[in-house]
């Protein structure tokens, strides 16, 4: 049959017989010539079924009621600024580029088991600025040279077990899309270029699951700004070229549980700025070559990462002034190269030493739990991990134990922060440091006073037992070796030996020492229980 047949039979449809609808409708036909019906307005249903067109197929700026090429071959199908009142469909279509820009589809878009190919290295659908009432569906689609969607419109989106392919340009361009439901992606394969979503809105859910992905030079899921009313649920997802969320807004989860992320650059997910209201789940065996970068992130409800696998040699956590609700790291299979929590805000941290990453940068963190609850001993060790002595880190967590009424717990954090402090310190304050700590632990360890005290005044009450003082006066009281060696020793008293007896020859020298020991045992005294009860002095 010929296209110009074809074209009088749409523009001049005979006349409508009582009780019936004019329509045109083929089946297995095989068009010659070239079907121009651009500016064509077509008020009739056309229906090409299993057709084979020799030619291009123009319908640009055309206005159509609805057509339908299910099963045709055609060489292109040119239909740019096409208005359709009804549906397109192109179901198993066979054919080279789709062009629809800026086409009006009031119906729904069908696609579904279409295989186009682009004749050039473009896009084999062209689809920018594309507007559908209804859904747009392209199950099982394979698009060679893959799809431009750019700024497109549609109630929902499925792009579900096809095959998407491109060289130097996205496979799956969606920059500027707007969905007002669900974005399905699942099971789909693509290759070359990746997925593109900057700046899109999906009213519902976006999912992902069982994807493959890979982009050789970028981004395999680059979606910065992309805002999802929903969730993001891209469970057992393979993405090759790693998954980039930007400032993204996400109203549920993010889920990537047994995913595979790798990269090409630093990070295998890049989320600085992300907002989750739910929880974002890297768990069930996740597997992340590279990094996570979630600085500025706000997650209200758990970033899992427990049951995870980490590239140990290069992967890092970065949640520099993140705000998280829970972070689980309770376990990993492979634990990352760092961590980097520095002025995060995290309402409870759950994690293990097993799970401890060989550095933890913790400067500024602020939390509410720990759990499970470790002793002071083995919390300091994950405090150790840091790079660089934080006194706000170990203030932190002395606070911590102290407001569960752990006191001796945090004692030993703060004697802990001035012994990491002193390690810095100048020589001479060094030195005092050590006296501190050897005397009465930075007022940490006051009973250590006591032992002091009644060692240097049994040493000094045994010399002077020995050797005794002459008496000032004849009329004096009994010498008595251990009120005078406390009278030495402790200025403040005045038990009447000192004033009544005085040392002579080397004694005299023991006195001095002991006096001099006194002194600077009741300044260390009382500096570290100052210190003890101001918390302060960093």
């Amino acid at each position: 049959m010929t296209a110009e047949a074809i074209t009088r039979l749409l523009l001049q449809p005979p006349p409508p017989q009582p009780g019936a609808v004019p329509r045109l409708h083929l089946i297995g036909a095989t068009i010659t010539g070239n079907l121009q019906l651009s500016h064509a307005k077509i008020e009739i249903p056309a229906a090409f079924i299993d057709c084979r067109f020799d030619n291009e197929v123009d319908l640009s700026d055309a206005s159509l009621c609805t057509i339908d090429l299910t099963g045709s071959s055609l060489p292109a199908l040119s239909a740019d600024r096409l208005k359709v009142e009804g549906d397109l469909t192109l179901i198993e279509t066979v054919g080279g580029t789709v062009s629809l820009f800026r086409s009006d589809i009031a119906g729904d878009m069908w696609l579904n088991g279409a295989e186009l190919v682009s004749e050039d290295s473009g896009y084999a659908l062209r689809a920018p600025q594309l507007r559908v009432g209804g859904g747009l569906y392209a199950q099982a689609i394979n698009a060679v040279g893959g799809i431009n969607l750019w700024g497109a419109q549609a109630f929902t989106l499925e792009v579900t077990k096809g095959r998407l392919s491109s060289t130097g340009h996205a496979a799956l361009r969606c920059d500027g899309l707007r969905i007002a439901q669900d974005l399905h992606c699942a099971e789909l394969s693509v290759d070359g270029g990746g997925i593109s979503l900057f700046g899109a809105t999906i009213g519902g859910q976006w999912w992902f699951n069982g994807a493959t992905v890979r982009n050789h030079a970028g981004w395999a899921v680059s979606a910065p700004s992309v805002r999802v009313g929903g969730g993001i649920y891209a469970n057992g997802m393979s993405a090759h070229g790693g998954i980039n969320l930007f400032a993204a807004t996400v109203g549920e989860s993010i889920e990537l549980s047994g995913c595979t992320l790798t990269s090409h650059g630093d990070h295998a997910l890049h989320a600085p700025g992300v907002r989750v209201e739910a929880d974002l789940n890297l768990d069930d065996g996740a597997t992340i070559t590279s990094g996570i970068s979630l600085p500025r992130a706000e997650i209200k409800g758990t970033l899992q990462l427990s049951d995870s696998t980490f590239a140990a040699d290069a992967s890092t956590i970065d949640l520099q002034h993140a705000v998280v609700g829970v972070l689980d790291m309770m376990s990993t299979n492979t634990r990352p190269l760092a961590c980097d929590l520095r002025a995060a805000t995290i309402g409870r941290i759950h994690d293990s030493p097993t799970a401890w990453p060989p550095r933890i940068e913790l400067d500024g963190l602020t939390y509410q739990d720990l759990r499970p609850l470790l002793p002071a001993t083995q919390r300091l060790a994950w405090l150790d991990r840091s790079a660089e002595y934080s006194p706000h880190a170990y203030e932190r967590l002395a606070t911590y134990y102290r407001q569960l009424g752990h006191d001796d717990d945090a004692r030993t954090v703060q004697l802990a922060r001035h012994r990491k402090r002193r390690n810095s310190a100048r020589l001479p304050d060094r030195l005092w440091g050590y006296f501190e700590d050897l005397t009465v632990g930075y007022g940490y360890r006051p009973s250590r006073a006591l032992v002091w005290l009644f060692a240097l005044t049994t040493l000094v009450a045994i010399v002077f037992a020995a050797v005794p003082p002459q008496p000032v006066r004849t009329d004096g009281p009994a010498f008595q070796p251990v009120a005078f060696a406390l009278d030495v020793i402790l200025p403040i008293l005045d038990l009447g030996q000192e004033r009544a007896f005085t040392p002579s020859g080397n004694t005299a020298w023991v006195a001095w020492a002991g006096a001099i020991a006194g002194w600077l045992l009741a300044t260390t005294v009382i500096a570290g229980v100052t210190r003890r009860l101001s918390r302060s002095g960093h």
